[in-house]
């Protein structure tokens, strides 16, 4: 490992910028604050035992995460043919309040397609993405459509061998997307407010949005790296290139807000990155650590991840942001993702076993393990309203609540 001391940093306190949200929705990818934890309601109990199927339904083929606000459940799935449908369910109940369909393609490529992008919630409007880049923007209520765009046409690129995984970021009146370029839609019409300056070849993990001295930037992957754009026109500032294998950077940055770096994860390799306002500095960096889909998630000075491709052989870690070094690894763990509830690390594995642990530097130590769901679980588990939902590739989804 090549590791080196982080300096004290000046980059200001992340601010990721959003309208305030009441405490435990998840109305986004990675959560009401963008750091892939949530707080924890008071009647939180994480063992696992403790819990209850509420309600299950099918949602169709993909991996869209479940979003949720006001009571509602958003998410998207295909019906294995040629179309994609985005539905809202009542929270409480899993009764179905609208869905919205429309012809779109599966891409089945090594997986068995479908959506990859979440529904975004921004006060009345829903936010969709399909995995062939048509931009959706519908009245969250009601399902119904206010307008919609090709992603393909605006960005003038071809179809991108895996489709679209970029989900929409809400910043002040538009949303964010990625795709190699990225680009800013006018939230209440779809029309572009600018696209980034310069091409890359496209990635499928979703743009952050940070601020740094008072000015706001984005952190952007693609194929072959992540840059810095100025958030008012797109322009690049900043730029690391790191080759990824497959040209699949499938992966979000995850802000290190207490230290002001970025912490860069591949298919690859693994790096923290300081951001100066006008270039990307390499702190350290790990070719050993490897985060080929999931994104990690970061308490004080320590991040909780996974290292390792699907299967058995991958590695739940914990490691120091500030060196690079482990402070535990768990062999053999099976391929997962992970979000925060409170100080609880909740823990989907990728043949659909749900676990608890603490988010302890000092080690692992496992509350609880409950399978619920077979087949491929390569979506974020999402905890929003005292409920956790959990889906696996086929499009079962499941609702569970405090027994």
């Amino acid at each position: 490992m090549n590791t080196k001391t982080l300096p004290v940093l000046s980059i200001a306190t992340l601010a990721y910028l959003i309208q305030p949200l009441t405490a435990g929705e998840w109305s986004r990818w990675h959560g009401p604050n963008g750091d892939n934890i949530v707080e924890a309601a008071k009647n939180f109990n994480p063992d696992l035992n403790n819990w209850k199927i509420a309600w299950q339904e099918q949602v169709g083929l993909g991996y869209a995460t479940v979003t949720t606000a006001d009571g509602r459940a958003y998410t998207m799935g295909h019906d294995g043919e040629s179309s994609e449908t985005i539905v809202c369910f009542d929270a409480a109940t899993g009764k179905k309040i609208w869905d919205y369909t429309y012809q779109g393609d599966l891409i089945p490529k090594m997986h068995v397609g479908g959506p990859n992008a979440s529904v975004v919630i921004d006060g009345n409007n829903a936010y969709a993405i399909s995995k062939d880049g048509q931009v959706i923007n519908l009245n969250a209520k009601n399902g119904k459509k206010n307008w919609s765009a090709k992603l393909i046409e605006l960005l003038e690129i071809e179809l991108p061998n895996w489709g679209f995984g970029s989900s929409a970021v809400v910043y002040k009146g538009d949303i964010l997307i990625s795709a190699g370029k990225t680009i800013a839609l006018d939230k209440r019409t779809g029309e572009p407010s600018w696209i980034s300056n310069v091409d890359r070849a496209a990635g499928y993990g979703t743009p952050v949005v940070f601020t740094k001295s008072g000015k706001d930037y984005i952190a952007a992957t693609d194929a072959d790296g992540i840059s810095i754009l100025n958030a008012s026109n797109g322009k690049e500032i900043g730029r690391h290139d790191q080759k990824v294998q497959y040209n699949l950077n499938a992966t979000t940055a995850t802000m290190l807000n207490d230290e002001g770096a970025i912490f860069f994860h591949n298919n690859t390799n693994s790096a923290v990155l300081d951001f100066d306002g006008k270039s990307l500095t390499e702190k350290w960096s790990d070719r050993k650590l490897k985060n080929p889909f999931t994104s990690s998630v970061k308490y004080g000075n320590s991040l909780y991840g996974l290292n390792g491709k699907q299967g058995s052989s991958a590695i739940l870690y914990s490691l120091n942001t500030s060196t690079g070094e482990h402070n535990w690894e768990v062999r053999d763990y099976g391929f997962a993702s992970l979000i925060g509830v409170g100080e609880t690390l909740l823990i989907l594995t990728e043949d659909g076993n749900l676990i608890t642990a603490p988010a302890n530097a000092k080690e692992y130590k496992e509350i609880s393990r409950k399978k619920l769901i077979d087949k491929t679980c390569w979506t974020n588990p999402t905890y929003a309203g005292g409920k956790i939902y959990i889906r696996n590739d086929q499009g079962i989804l499941i609702c569970l609540t405090p027994a």
